[in-house]
């Protein structure tokens, strides 16, 4: 039963309403100004579906700042990767202590050497934890929801043993977390909140596309990341046994128009590249038959709306590139994928690369861990790449060829696996096929997939083979990426808007903005962030070298 509050007269029930609005007015205060200085520290993230290590910049940074100034456009962030904060150590410690809030980004669960920035590390997690002892400190990505990946052949450190370092992990995602978090408090902000849709995430990536100001590569070689859909279509027969994408459960996508509004405002923000690289196949987005078939149909017509507005509203960008490509999609809809990769020719910069995720040439390691195709079927895609995207474009390289994934570790894996393997690549070498990269990887174990409960049984089947792992990896370096690299760039090829971006020794390293790009070696005392063009004179097999051409 409520009890109504009774008043003498007309004055004491003004003092009381005015003393209500003045608790009020000072709540709110406190929620709005509790977080006002916020740092974001970019540990970098590398995804299945997605990249943020320099020249990238992934979706999270844009997520976090995007929707606090989505709530309150007065609050102060201020950016930094992990690569800054380890070279100006002292002085950044100081400014972030005097901080009301640090969230870390971290997750890189799909080893690979980089040269633009290393991911943070657990040891230096936990040595920044203790210099941020007294500031409130959050962990958002995907380290938060699976383990943080610490590369090839080991398991990923668990979420459990990061909860230590930090006062809140966000195992959702963090636009809705940081939505309810600067509007109300930490009371009401759930992290484990999961998006049904991305009416918010659209209007944060919106509103943090300005964050990318603050990259140490903005304003020449910074690659935005733009995300057009999550989870995997393979999730109702389970999805790889490796991978986390299948865990999100039943993909969500985002409209055209939502992404076309994004890549507009990182335009006006200066940026002038691009990949729609954060899916796990760009040939299903907005297929009609998600939920429905294991390999649903490419939407061609959705595409084309995509590629079609991104062109549109940013007439000047200098590359637009893809990521992933399942490949069975390609060989369950021959017709429509056709389409589609004619329509991703026609709208993006050539030297692209559709990352296949092929696996194992092993028919019993396919069969073991719910693959995506088998050899043959792996071939035939390869082959459809090639027919349609091996001409040479602007910049010097074919338009768009198939990059191979090949992961050890795998249950079911044996020293016939290895055989395999190369027998296949011999097979695209002798059809004179090209293949821009063959990553060869071993498997990092993640929290929640079905590898995790068996992770000692894959270490030690890891461990069995390392030397014959060492020995092929060598063997494919050496022999096939040689070649494939001396077909795609051959002597007297000029290959065009290459960025300076390291200087060693009395070499200068550059590269295209790209999804893959071709590491360039030259002899020359070149300014770093300087654009040049350069004629090749020798391939090896994962770089070239060239000299300027003037």
């Amino acid at each position: 039963m409520i009890r109504l509050i009774e008043f003498n007269n007309f004055r004491d029930s003004m003092i009381f309403m005015k003393t209500v609005l003045s608790c009020t007015v000072l709540f709110y205060f406190k929620i709005f100004t509790l977080f006002q200085n916020i740092i974001i520290i970019d540990g970098y993230t590398d995804e299945p579906s997605g990249l943020g290590v320099p020249p990238y910049i992934g979706v999270y940074p844009r997520l976090v700042a995007g929707i606090i100034w989505f709530i309150d456009k007065s609050k102060n962030i201020r950016y930094y990767t992990i690569d800054t904060v380890r070279a100006n150590l002292n002085s950044i410690i100081k400014n972030i202590n005097k901080s009301d809030l640090v969230v870390f980004i971290a997750g890189s669960e799909v080893p690979g050497k980089y040269i633009g920035g290393k991911p943070i590390t657990i040891d230096e997690i936990e040595y920044l934890s203790y210099l941020l002892k007294d500031c409130v400190k959050i962990l958002v990505g995907p380290a938060a929801r699976f383990g943080l990946g610490s590369g090839g052949g080991f398991t990923a450190v668990a979420t459990s043993d990061l909860a230590k370092f930090f006062d809140i992990i966000v195992t959702g995602d963090p636009e809705l977390f940081f939505y309810d978090l600067i509007k109300y408090g930490f009371e009401k902000a759930d992290p484990s909140v999961f998006r049904e849709n991305y009416d918010l995430a659209n209007k944060a990536f919106i509103y943090g596309s300005k964050i990318v100001k603050q990259h140490p590569n903005y304003g020449w070689n910074l690659i935005v990341e733009i995300e057009t859909y999550r989870g995997c279509p393979r999730w109702i027969t389970g999805g790889c046994s490796f991978c986390i994408e299948p865990r999100y459960g039943r993909p969500i996508m985002r409209n055209p128009e939502d992404i076309v509004s994004e890549v507009e405002s990182l335009y006006k923000h200066g940026v002038r590249h691009i990949r729609l690289g954060k899916q796990p196949d760009i040939l299903t987005y907005m297929s009609g038959e998600i939920g429905l078939k294991e390999f649903p149909k490419p939407n061609v017509n959705a595409l084309e709306k995509l590629f079609h507005g991104i062109r549109l509203t940013a007439p000047g960008l200098r590359t637009i590139h893809i990521d992933n490509v399942n490949p069975g999609t390609i060989v369950h809809n021959i017709k429509e994928s056709i389409e589609a990769i004619k329509i991703i020719i026609k709208y993006h910069t050539p030297g692209d690369v559709a990352a296949l995720g092929i696996e194992s040439f092993d028919e019993k390691v396919v069969r073991l861990n719910n693959l995506k195709v088998y050899p043959d079927e792996a071939l035939e895609a390869i082959r459809l790449i090639n027919k349609y995207g091996s001409v040479r474009g602007w910049n010097g390289l074919p338009h768009l060829l198939p990059g191979i994934n090949l992961l050890h570790g795998l249950p079911g894996e044996s020293r016939e696996t290895y055989r395999l393997n190369i027998l296949y690549l011999n097979k695209i070498i002798d059809e004179k096929l090209l293949v821009r990269r063959v990553n060869i990887r071993k498997i990092s174990i993640l929290e929640k997939t079905p590898l995790w409960i068996k992770r000692d049984i894959v270490m030690k089947n890891i461990r069995k083979y390392s030397r014959l792992f060492n020995n092929y990896r060598k063997y494919v370096m050496e022999f096939f990426d040689k070649k494939m690299l001396s077909r795609i760039t051959p002597s007297g090829c000029v290959l065009r808007y290459l960025f300076v971006e390291r200087r060693i020794g009395e070499y200068v390293i550059a590269r295209q903005p790209a999804s893959y790009p071709i590491v360039v070696k030259i002899r020359d005392h070149l300014n770093i962030g300087e654009c040049i063009d350069a004629r090749v004179k020798k391939s090896a097999s994962k770089s070239v070298l060239a000299s300027r051409v003037v």
